[in-house]
């Protein structure tokens, strides 16, 4: 197989300072990813290619640079895109660390140009903020508030304020008026951190609403560091809206997309455009995430507003892409595009007339994979022949639920372990089992034992077989994936610290940086 050419930094300045189609792609592992990587990055471990790739890059002749930290990565990346069938692959001569000889800075965390956004909004912008002690004392009176957590559903019932509803950041506006009915309420906006309380609390504010708005300084982890209690397990959503409310969200909304120069499209519009060979598109169905699993359009990937804007760059790859947006309402896909629009990503549309014309698919899963077993096979195999189920899922994923008595284990380290395992039949399994299988394909012939339980731990969970949380065998420090302050289990308040100051510093840091285009701003 032809090696994959090498380009300088200087090269890779170019690539990203165009307005051509290029990816910059990072094959660490996430959590060594955020040590420290290219502002432009997008990180997709070497574990994780055959199952990402051709959604972050669906176009296989796309221009495609690869860097690692001098670990070989990048080369074994190269190989497996090139049998996948992409035919421009590059690696990034000397590693980043010839990015940062060549001036350049490497940024620690994940999702950057995201939360660097959120910092460059607040600043010009001025979004107003209160103080966790504020808000608690206004709690404590009786002043007509209402706190919505712009999280999804999920991280919202890890934590939240106290009172606080469930409202995700592209959310906000479809849902605001139905929910927010007196103009006299004060609306406060929160998440976990700082990046979606400022983009939700601006999101209302350029939509016009009439009340007063503000983002909770430093969110959930402000409040902690305050000393103040947070709620848990909480199920309060905001409600959906009916003909009234929609009408005024819609209304909101569309005039913030015209005043950005958002542009419309068609369904057709969308199907010639996807047909184009020389150009990327993406189709991102920004509505709820259960919303999508009852029917969506064909081809389309789910990216709920607030999250799309939150990490944009575990969804969309290639920069300078077409990126068309959808939604049942008009008001969803108008303020992300406006939001997109405004993070410089130029070539964005929104398809006008919800899924009307939509060619509709459903949330069916996969057909089985071969080399799968069903979940109440594998028990039994397991009870019957000693069975060994081994979990590559991420370690937080594996804490959270796993099989009972699984093993935890990251897929490049399946082979010393099955070979451990002296040809003892071996069940591999992930969180949906697709990496799963992926992975029992790539080793099947060296492992003749080997099976996937199909539909991996959610499948079995559903059938009512036993599973657990917790450690199991996972490291004392696990650094497959990156752990935010609150996954970890000791220095918490120090971790939160470090955090929040590490989010208002991307302001600063990003100045300069090649490949950062915000500016499309209309404040």
């Amino acid at each position: 197989m032809k090696e994959a050419c090498r380009i300088s930094a200087a090269d890779l300045q170019h690539g990203l300072e165009s307005s051509e189609e290029f990816a910059l792609v990072d094959a660490r592992r996430e959590g060594d990813f955020a040590t420290g990587h290219i502002f432009s990055a997008s990180n997709i471990p070497l574990s994780q290619l055959e199952l990402r790739l051709e959604a972050l890059i669906p176009r296989r002749t796309t221009p495609i640079v690869l860097c690692d930290a001098n670990d070989s990565l990048a080369s074994e990346a190269a190989a497996v895109m090139t049998g996948m069938g992409y035919g421009a692959v590059s690696i990034l001569e000397g590693t980043i660390s010839a990015w940062a000889h060549a001036g350049h800075r490497l940024f620690s965390g994940i999702n950057v140009p995201s939360k660097a956004f959120g910092e460059y909004v607040e600043h010009y912008a001025g979004t107003p903020h209160i103080d966790p002690r504020e808000l608690h004392r206004l709690m404590q009176g009786d002043e007509d508030i209402a706190v919505l957590d712009s999280r999804p559903f999920d991280e919202y019932q890890v934590m939240s304020i106290p009172s606080a509803i469930s409202c995700p950041g592209g959310e906000l506006v479809y849902r605001f008026f139905e929910n927010v009915p007196s103009a006299h309420t004060r609306v406060i906006v929160n998440c976990a951190g700082r990046t979606r309380s400022i983009i939700g609390a601006q999101s209302l504010i350029d939509a016009g609403v009439p009340n007063a708005v503000v983002a909770l300084r430093d969110g959930t982890m402000g409040w902690h560091l305050a000393g103040l209690e947070l709620e848990h397990e909480q199920t309060r959503r905001a409600r959906a809206p009916e003909s009234g409310s929609l009408a005024l969200a819609h209304a909101r909304a569309q005039a913030v997309a015209k005043r950005v120069g958002v542009r419309s499209a068609t369904w057709d519009e969308y199907h010639a455009a996807q047909r184009n060979p020389t150009r990327t598109t993406y189709l991102f169905d920004v509505r709820d995430s259960e919303e999508f699993n009852v029917a969506h359009p064909s081809g389309a990937i789910s990216a709920p507003g607030g999250q799309l804007l939150q990490s944009l760059d575990t969804y969309a790859a290639v920069r300078n892409a077409v990126i068309f947006l959808c939604d049942a309402d008009g008001v969803r896909g108008a303020m992300t595009a406006a939001w997109l629009k405004q993070m410089g990503w130029t070539d964005v549309w929104h398809i006008r007339g919800g899924l009307h014309g939509a060619r509709l698919a459903t949330g069916d899963p996969p057909p089985p994979c071969p080399h799968s077993v069903a979940p109440t096979l594998a028990a039994s195999l397991i009870e019957r022949d000693g069975a060994v189920v081994i979990d590559i899922a991420s370690s937080k994923e594996y804490r959270r639920r796993h099989v009972r008595g699984a093993l935890f284990c990251e897929r490049m380290g399946l082979p010393g372990l099955l070979t451990s395992l002296a040809g003892k039949t071996a069940l591999l399994t992930s969180s949906d089992g697709r990496l799963a299988a992926i992975a029992v394909d790539s080793l099947a012939r060296s492992f003749p034992h080997l099976q996937s339980i199909a539909g991996g731990t959610s499948a079995w969970d559903n059938a009512g077989l036993a599973v657990e949380s917790g450690r199991g065998n996972l490291p004392d420090r696990p650094t497959d994936v990156f752990y935010r302050p609150y996954d970890n289990d000791d220095d918490v308040e120090s971790a939160m610290r470090e955090y929040l100051k590490w989010e208002v510093n991307l302001l600063h840091l990003m100045e300069g940086e090649p490949g950062v285009n915000f500016g499309a701003w209309t404040f």
